[in-house]
């Protein structure tokens, strides 16, 4: 397995690097031109299929785009990999690449781990594999299910990323506000895994800030950002390319005929990373 994460580690290295010089590229010429990174809200159902087709960077010759089009469409090129489909009985939903060690364990929601000992993982290129449910918090809508070394190949690795969370931390109201002041009104995108194989599920929004919410039981990510079911257990992701959430649910405006969330939460990394220390710990 050493061998196998090497080629993983080495493949997401070359990835990032090359997203990072693109973005930074980006960047560069569009403050040289004079441009800014203006704040997008919810996208509509048009705006995501339009960033699903151009995700793939089509030519010059086809469309057009500016470099904050491209920026994002940079990020979800390397987000979608960190991204998979998890089923389990009766219930279907995303999964984050969270850990390849021992082999590859997924991070998703509790609500859609809790009914099942086992998944079935559908990673973005059509392959399945089943993972054995390690656990999930008592506490939080959050669990964890592991595919075993045995069933990890080469070409899955290099189909795959693991995510790169950004741990900051919501137990205090300083570290909330350093939250704010660094995140507030930053562009995300948010990914889940696609659940009948043609259906784009992301959309672009921007950072409003951390809250309490009871039905998660602490502080929770808030985007200006819609979200879907099916999206729940996939991941927010900021313009460089990091995790900082985990979709766990949204607010669906009463008037509304799709039960698409128009404000979306969102369990921040840090809870995640503890949770799956206190579940391998046990597994010791």
């Amino acid at each position: 397995m050493i061998n196998r994460k090497i080629l993983a580690l080495f493949w997401g290295i070359l990835m990032l690097g090359s997203i990072f010089l693109v973005i930074g590229a980006i960047r560069q010429s569009t403050w040289l031109q004079g441009y800014g990174f203006a704040v997008v809200s919810c996208v509509s159902e048009q705006t995501v299929v339009r960033m699903a087709q151009t995700a793939g960077m089509r030519g010059a010759g086809e469309r057009e785009f500016d470099s904050e089009d491209i920026g994002m469409q940079i990020v979800y090129q390397l987000a979608k990999r960190s991204i998979v489909k998890v089923s389990a009985k009766d219930a279907a939903g995303s999964g984050i690449i969270w850990k390849i060690d021992d082999g590859i364990v997924i991070a998703s929601n509790r609500h859609i781990l809790m009914k099942d000992v086992e998944a079935v993982i559908v990673f973005g290129n059509g392959a399945s594999v089943t993972a054995d449910v390690i656990g999930y918090s008592q506490q939080y809508d959050i669990g964890f299910v592991r595919i075993q070394e045995a069933d990890v190949t080469d070409h899955m690795l290099r189909e795959i990323y693991e995510a790169v969370p950004v741990l900051y931390e919501t137990d205090s109201e300083e570290a909330r506000a350093a939250f704010h002041s660094e995140y507030a009104d930053r562009r995300v995108l948010q990914v889940g895994a696609l659940m009948d194989g043609h259906t784009a599920s992301l959309s672009a929004g921007n950072v409003t800030g951390l809250a309490f919410v009871p039905l998660f039981n602490t502080h929770v990510l808030v985007t200006a950002c819609f979200s879907r079911a099916g999206m729940s257990g996939g991941g927010v992701f900021d313009e460089g390319g990091h995790l900082i959430g985990m979709i766990s649910g949204g607010e669906v405006p009463d008037e509304a005929q799709r039960r698409e969330a128009e404000v979306t939460y969102s369990i921040p990394p840090s809870l995640i990373a503890a949770e799956y220390e206190m579940i391998t710990n046990r597994e010791d």
